[in-house]
């Protein structure tokens, strides 16, 4: 808990640790099938944001069953478990109860070595910061509450957050990886955050090399969701931000994300050979966004765990 980590880890042996989480959360699209895939997709991937692998599923769902028909829940369920087949996971169970709105989520649970744990607070001086997805979901999602979104953009917008992160996590198993976490609800510079205050270290982002949707600028001038700024007040007493990074591209990196990518400090000599992997493995957004630094410290005596630049 004090380091913010994605899952729980509990050892039961000199060689096995069980790894556990769960996550769920309100519809974000129209089609149940896909929101079933995304939940599933959302729910493995704080297993694989700890280098783990995900065995078993349990269902969480509350609906109004008198205006929700069963038809409509079969197909949600359907969506989750062509994920959960995808990723290899068992779906074991779980709970249903009747409440006034949809919920719907998973707990997880996978195991791992124990020295094998990827958790975000070792991250190293020198470390280039690799993001595997593209951000703009949280923009995305309001335009599409509000009928602003195209197909196009709802196909690009809904294949990234089906996409699992199981991919990526085996990519950077074979590599020499000090930190790594997902983004997901506080956004990138809130989940950066933690990898930089609990190493002391300052990490460089460059704005110029963020993935984004292709038409986040042009829609969050009209759909910002306003609890993005939630995610700049947790991080601004520790932000240095260039001058020249605009109110925009600072709402890029602090709006909240479902089923983002991971993000991964890797060794600098390894990053551009993490890079091709990933790519060829289908991450095809991935980026390297920036490094790991000495901490800076302001003349005001200052802790600059996040520094956001053009370049």
């Amino acid at each position: 808990m004090d380091t913010m980590d994605d899952a729980g880890v509990v050892r039961l042996s000199a060689d096995l640790a069980l790894v556990q989480t769960l996550d769920f959360f309100q519809p974000i699209v129209n089609d149940p099938k896909t929101f079933g895939r995304i939940v599933a997709a959302n729910s493995m991937s704080d297993v694989w944001a700890m280098g783990a692998k995900a065995l078993t599923a349990m269902n969480i769902l509350a609906y109004p069953s008198k205006k929700i028909p069963v038809s409509v829940i079969e197909e949600l369920m359907t969506g989750a478990c062509e994920k959960l087949q995808e990723a290899g996971v068992l779906l074991v169970g779980g709970h249903s109860m009747e409440l006034s709105e949809l919920f719907y989520g998973m707990s997880v649970t996978g195991t791992i070595h124990p020295e094998g744990v990827l958790t975000n607070a070792k991250a190293r001086v020198g470390d280039k910061l690799i993001l595997t997805k593209p951000l703009g979901v949280a923009v995305y999602s309001e335009a599409l509450f509000r009928d602003g979104l195209s197909d196009a953009e709802y196909r690009e917008y809904t294949s990234s957050m089906e996409r699992l992160n199981v991919y990526a996590s085996e990519v950077f198993r074979q590599f020499d990886v000090s930190a790594m976490t997902d983004v997901t609800g506080f956004g990138l510079i809130g989940h950066v955050l933690p990898i930089a205050r609990n190493a002391e270290v300052t990490v460089h982002i460059n704005m110029n090399n963020v993935p984004f949707f292709s038409n986040f600028f042009s829609l969050m001038r009209q759909f910002l969701p306003t609890q993005t700024w939630k995610n700049t007040e947790y991080v601004e007493p520790y932000l240095g931000r260039e001058e020249g990074i605009s109110d925009d591209q600072y709402a890029l990196v602090s709006e909240a994300q479902t089923s983002g990518g991971l993000l991964a400090a890797v060794r600098r000599d390894q990053a551009e050979q993490v890079l091709a992997a990933l790519r060829t493995a289908g991450d095809a957004a991935s980026r390297i966004i920036g490094e790991v630094e000495p901490l800076r410290i302001s003349g005001e005596g200052k802790k600059e765990y996040i520094r956001i630049t053009k370049s």
